[in-house]
């Protein structure tokens, strides 16, 4: 119904201001948008309602971004004399065809290879305290986006982000998803970590002759020594080979209290302070939870590794 109004105001319009109109094509023309209007191709020798009227209407549906159609100007005023009945008297000039090319925003490798590095430096309180950089295996061809408010998020293969084996972006353009791309790569982290200089054997002692501190990539390791004052004096737990990045899991942490220690407990609770002796049932590092013999009340309790030889009474 508003369509057919339009055309009907549009046709008394031009019954009443047609005469001695001249509408000019333009030969080529730059839109936005996803359909073209007259007003896009064509200029009016003068400004009225009528030729705001007519400057609304829909003369074709535009290119994909970045694109260029051709028109035949012949065909637009046939289109328009027709559906509006637009008086002779109405002088159409210009050329015989209009080169039309619809704009776009160009996204090439560089713009994607800096969305992912600027995810990254957002997610630093995540990652390790190493550089870290995404190497891609390959980079998608450029591609155009319409114009617009121009989002994307971006989401890595694995939610720890460092082992992740690709990272996808989704673009969304005035709200709408536009382009959904993959990017094959890893992750490198680069730190100094304690790695062995040379071959450890199982059970073997850690001395500084037998470690060094070098940059490596950690995007593959759970959990790496760093610094070289935590791992001097520790036994090894398995075979270490030369060049290996060493890590927690493989090192015998001595206990910080053994089995058999007496310790002494401490209760704190408020005001009150009160500290005992006890005999630890059991091995314990710090922050476990251990069991231990109270000698005053012969009772058996549950603490906490505090230090070494000190426990605290869990409430």
């Amino acid at each position: 119904m508003r369509s057919i109004t339009l055309i009907t105001g549009i046709f008394f319009l031009l019954l009443q201001s047609c005469y001695g109109l001249e509408i000019t094509f333009k030969p080529l023309t730059k839109v936005n948008g996803i359909s073209i209007s007259l007003a896009d191709i064509a200029d009016f020798d003068v400004k009225s309602d009528l030729t705001v009227a007519l400057g609304s209407q829909i003369i074709s549906q535009s290119p994909s971004p970045g694109r260029n159609i051709l028109l035949q100007t012949a065909n637009i005023k046939n289109y328009l004399i027709n559906s509006l009945q637009i008086p002779d008297s109405v002088h159409w000039s210009g050329p015989a065809t209009i080169l039309i090319h619809r704009n776009g925003v160009s996204i090439g490798p560089e713009k994607i290879q800096s969305i992912i590095s600027r995810f990254l430096q957002k997610k630093r309180n995540a990652l390790p305290d190493a550089k870290i950089r995404f190497i891609p295996s390959s980079l998608p061809l450029p591609f155009i986006l319409p114009t617009g408010n121009l989002t994307w998020e971006v989401i890595p293969s694995s939610p720890g982000i460092i082992s992740s084996s690709s990272i996808s972006i989704i673009f969304s353009v005035d709200g709408h998803v536009r382009k959904n791309i993959s990017v094959a790569g890893r992750i490198e982290a680069l730190t100094p970590v304690i790695v062995a200089a040379t071959s450890i054997p199982h059970g073997d002692v850690i001395t500084a002759d037998k470690v060094k501190t070098l940059t490596k990539d950690i995007a593959d390791c759970s959990s790496p020594y760093l610094d070289l004052k935590e791992l001097i004096g520790k036994k090894t737990k398995r075979i270490i080979r030369e060049g290996s990045i060493i890590e927690h899991s493989w090192i015998d942490i001595p206990p910080m209290v053994a089995r058999g220690q007496i310790v002494k407990i401490v209760l704190n609770s408020g005001a009150l302070h009160v500290t005992t002796t006890g005999i630890a049932k059991m091995n314990g590092t710090i922050n476990q939870v251990i069991r231990v013999r109270n000698i005053s009340s012969r009772k058996l309790i549950y603490c906490r590794v505090a230090a070494p030889g000190i426990v605290e009474v869990r409430l």
